[in-house]
């Protein structure tokens, strides 16, 4: 049998591509192990970040809430009732400014005696809610220039008006029951003050004359027409209207003409031609309840002025002296 050769394997050769396969594995796990710890190393320093900003965030938020709990609180600003007292007392000389007591509450007066040779009576002054007893629009100028007629008057400082009033309810029904409790303590409060300052008016010779503006007029019209008002002998109205919501404009208004209509006391109703609005549109029907009911002493005025509110001074001293002379004063 013929004897077979094998040829001879180069191990070398074998060997020489597993080494290479070898290397580039090696390679390749290091090339990884590189990429991983990379990411890693990347990711821990954002969450390290992210940490440090919290951190800082959270001690900025203590930090100022700590400034907010040490920082004063602001205070709520001075009553206009209050500025309007204050500045009386520091700009009137003080035989002009009286202090009134009624009941719990105190008021400030201005009183001017009568400049001329007889006297004819006393004029209450009361301006509308919100404004001061030196109310430029008119009540000013009647306190300055009516002693210069025979009359001394006596300018009372308001309270202001309620808070709360008209109602922020939703249904009128509720709007209507808060605005009565309201205007109840109110109209209480201005009973006493009014009676007060009748009490003084005794001290001076002659009649009694009330002038008031705008809602307190009209608070003054419901307040006479109940028993145990101590009444003047006239009243004269300046721009008189009731303000209340929306929903209520027409029937308290109408509520007010009616007890002016029933009024026994002589009224004098004056209005202008630039007006508040409300004045304007209830004006006509005042004047048609009073010839309604026959209403004796009565008279209603429309004056022309430039300045919205603002009475035209001479104008309004005629339309008062020649009413009160129509009527026998």
């Amino acid at each position: 049998m013929p004897k077979i050769i094998l040829p001879e394997i180069n191990r070398s050769t074998i060997c020489r591509p597993t080494m290479k396969q070898n290397k580039t594995s090696s390679a390749l796990i290091a090339l990884l192990i590189c990429l991983l710890t990379s990411i890693f190393t990347t990711f821990s320093a954002l969450a390290e970040q992210e940490k440090a900003e919290k951190t800082k965030a959270d001690a900025s938020i203590d930090n100022t809430q700590k400034s907010a709990d040490k920082s004063p609180l602001l205070k709520k600003p001075i009553e206009l009732t209050k500025q309007y007292k204050e500045d009386l007392k520091h700009y009137l000389t003080g035989d002009q400014v009286k202090p009134l007591l009624a009941g719990p509450d105190d008021y400030l007066t201005l009183v001017k005696k009568y400049t001329s040779a007889n006297s004819k009576g006393v004029a209450i002054l009361l301006p509308e809610w919100q404004q001061g007893a030196t109310n430029p629009k008119a009540i000013n100028f009647l306190r300055n220039a009516l002693p210069a007629k025979g009359w001394s008057t006596i300018a009372i400082q308001p309270s202001n008006k309620p808070e709360n009033y008209p109602s922020t309810a939703i249904t009128v029904e509720e709007q209507k029951k808060e605005n009565l409790l309201t205007l109840k303590d109110y109209k209480s409060k201005l009973s006493s003050m009014l009676n007060a300052v009748m009490n003084t008016t005794k001290e001076y010779p002659g009649i009694v004359l009330v002038i008031a503006q705008g809602n307190n007029a009209a608070f003054l019209v419901d307040l006479y027409s109940q028993e145990g008002s101590q009444l003047p002998n006239a009243l004269i109205m300046l721009s008189s209207y009731r303000q209340s919501n929306h929903g209520l404009i027409n029937s308290v208004n109408e509520d007010f003409a009616r007890q002016l209509a029933f009024t026994e006391l002589p009224v004098l109703d004056l209005y202008l031609t630039h007006d508040n609005p409300l004045v304007l549109a209830k004006a006509r029907q005042r004047k048609s309840f009073a010839k309604q009911e026959m209403k004796v002493y009565f008279r209603q005025r429309q004056l022309n002025n430039t300045v919205t509110g603002y009475y035209p001074e001479r104008e309004l001293l005629n339309q008062i002296n020649s009413w009160l002379k129509a009527i026998g004063w």
